[in-house]
Order: C-alpha cells, then sequence, then structure tokens
C-alpha cells in the first residue's frame, strides 16, 4: 500500500499543476510561407497579458508567393486577463487583418514593461 501513495501523489500533483496552464497562440498572416513568428516574452502589464512575439523570414528559405498563416503556441499558468499582442518584425506594407500592435523593437513599450512582471521569457540559443 505504502508503495502506492508515492506515484499517486505525484499523479495527483502534476494532474494540478498541468490544469492550471493555459493555451496562448498568436496566428499571423505573411507575405508566404518562409516566415516564422515565435512568442518571445509574456507580461502582466496592469490588468493585462502583454504577449511579445517575433515574426522573421529566413532568407535562406524558398517560399511560394502565396499569403499564408503562421503560428506559435505555448503553454503556460498565468492570470486570466485580457491579451494584448505585440509583434516585431514585419517588413511588409499591407496592413493586417489580426488586431495587433507592430512595433519595431521593445524600445516604443520599455517603459511599460517596467511597470509590471514578466511571466516568461523565451531562452535564447547559443551559436
Amino acid at each position: 500500500m505504502k508503495s502506492m501513495i508515492l506515484p499517486l501523489l505525484i499523479l495527483l500533483c502534476t494532474n494540478t499543476w498541468a490544469a492550471d496552464k493555459k493555451e496562448i497562440t498568436i496566428k499571423l498572416t505573411v507575405p508566404d510561407a518562409a516566415w516564422t513568428i515565435t512568442i518571445d516574452q509574456v507580461h502582466k502589464i496592469g490588468k493585462e497579458l502583454w504577449i511579445i512575439s517575433i515574426v522573421s523570414r529566413d532568407p535562406n528559405m524558398m517560399g511560394a508567393q502565396v499569403i499564408s498563416t503562421i503560428k506559435d503556441t505555448l503553454k503556460l499558468v498565468v492570470p486570466d486577463l485580457p491579451v494584448k499582442h505585440y509583434v516585431i518584425g514585419k517588413t511588409w506594407n499591407w496592413k493586417n487583418k489580426e488586431a495587433y500592435t507592430f512595433i519595431k523593437n521593445l524600445k516604443g513599450i520599455e517603459k511599460e514593461l517596467k511597470t509590471g512582471n514578466a511571466i516568461y521569457k523565451k531562452e535564447k540559443k547559443e551559436k
């Protein structure tokens, strides 16, 4: 009986922890399939979650010139708040249908980021 208590306790804790995670997804319409998007940071600013994503195009990849939709998803333990998306790296000139805020870099929102709490920051891979 004692040998079963520890596995049951671990299973209970694992299920409880996983149940609190929420899925954060960003979908973006891009000029071709060579583009990728990555959720880079998540911050709690006031009563909002700010999701900062980076869109980029691999210059070595050939992509059919067909408007495409790309996405990234992340599961995190986050409060249930309205979400605001910021996207860095857009270079095409047409207006996207998605209700995201496109910025050149973090400098434009740096002051606000300092007032909140960072929840997630993607680890940078060493080259």
